[in-house]
């Protein structure tokens, strides 16, 4: 990684600018172009360094629940469901671990009756055995920064 493509990281972990032009103005703190730091993205996404760029809500504040749902599923039929899930707008992480409930995932719903459909939903799709709801109790941020 070049010292410049550590420069923009590190400068959007922490300093991404709300403005009508972000890039620009990235490029001004670090030293380069619109174009160069706009390539430079566009390159550490397609080799896959960067994942994305987004913005983190609190959902609460906004009238949203968030919840972490276990499913045990069969494992010939894990792929097939994770994919499945996936193509739900309102579950952001999906992930398989080991374990009787070995697909999880977080899901944001605003109320009752879209939770207990995307439940009944994944509880009838071929392998799921059982899913069960993991509320928070309480919420912990921790501010991930890494120096690149």
């Amino acid at each position: 990684m070049t010292d410049l493509e550590s420069r923009i990281l590190n400068f959007i972990q922490t300093q991404f600018p709300l403005v009508s032009r972000p890039f620009k103005v990235i490029a001004e703190k670090t030293g380069t172009t619109e174009e160069q730091v706009l390539a430079i993205l566009r390159k550490l996404t397609g080799n896959g360094v960067l994942r994305t760029i987004r913005t983190v809500i609190n959902w609460p504040k906004v009238g949203f629940s968030t919840l972490l749902v276990g499913v045990s599923v069969e494992p010939p039929f894990l792929d097939t469901v994770a994919e499945e899930i996936n193509q739900y707008e309102t579950v952001t992480h999906n992930y398989s671990r080991e374990g009787e409930r070995n697909l999880w995932f977080t899901l944001i719903y605003e109320s009752e009756a879209e939770k207990t459909g995307l439940f009944a939903k994944v509880m009838s799709l071929p392998g799921v055995n059982d899913l069960r709801e993991f509320p928070a109790e309480k919420t912990y941020k921790i501010g991930l920064v890494l120096d690149v």
